[in-house]
């Protein structure tokens, strides 16, 4: 299905950025205790953050008229792809995975 329209686009991609998001929680079910990220305010606001750049990049790749599935692609695989960004950082000055405060590369370890 093909939709026209920027907003349409945008939606769609952001569709798929709630998805990522979505993914993110269903894989949190089995843990007896949250994270200690998802009491920060900073995940909150990274969370938020998400979804809309999951749109904005299927609105950059598509423009104005877009297969749905491929804008819903893009707008899922955005958030995914900045998470290995991030976490393949070299940390400065710690080591390795051995975070213990809530930080925005928790967030994107999960």
């Amino acid at each position: 299905m093909v939709f026209e329209g920027a907003l349409k686009v945008f939606l769609i991609g952001c569709g798929g950025g709630f998805l990522n998001e979505l993914l993110h929680w269903w894989n949190l079910r089995d843990k007896s205790e949250l994270p200690e990220y998802a009491r920060s305010l900073k995940y909150w606001i990274i969370t938020v953050l998400m979804i809309p750049v999951g749109g904005a990049m299927a609105w950059f790749y598509f423009g104005q008229k877009a297969n749905a599935i491929l804008a819903l692609h893009v707008g899922l695989s955005t958030p995914l792809i900045l998470q290995k960004l991030i976490v393949s950082i070299p940390e400065p000055g710690a080591v390795r995975g051995r975070c213990h405060y809530p930080s925005v590369r928790s967030f994107f370890k999960w």
